[in-house]
């Protein structure tokens, strides 16, 4: 019982992770684009470039971790084996995943407006 609380806590963990950094992703990417052509600017372009590819990967990285974790918490009753007994978990788990990552997003960016 308490490695399958460990397994969901930690997959909870990975999907607010994996907002924030989506949240951030999309800021970045903001900045990459509104800087974009100043010259002035050009550094601060460079920048944002590179932040925003870190946090687009580390985003993808920790939602595919938190699918993987889900997927190892989730056994389904069915008589087929193989892959099409595994194809179900991993969809399941991906909108789950999916599902809870966009709540954690939409609260992180009420929590953040707030915040400024």
């Amino acid at each position: 019982m308490a490695h399958r609380i460990f397994r969901t806590l930690l997959a909870v963990i990975l999907m607010a992770l994996a907002a924030n950094a989506f949240l951030k992703y999309l800021w970045w990417t903001a900045c990459y684009s509104a800087w974009s052509g100043i010259p002035k600017m050009a550094e601060q372009w460079r920048a944002a470039g590179a932040h925003a590819t870190f946090n687009g990967w580390s985003m993808i990285v920790l939602e595919l971790a938190g699918i993987a974790v889900l997927f190892s918490m989730l056994r389904l009753q069915s008589p087929h084996m193989g892959l099409l007994r595994s194809a179900p978990r991993l969809v399941l788990a991906s909108i789950i995943a999916l599902a809870v990552t966009a709540v954690f997003a939409l609260a992180l960016s009420w929590v953040k407006q707030g915040i400024q």
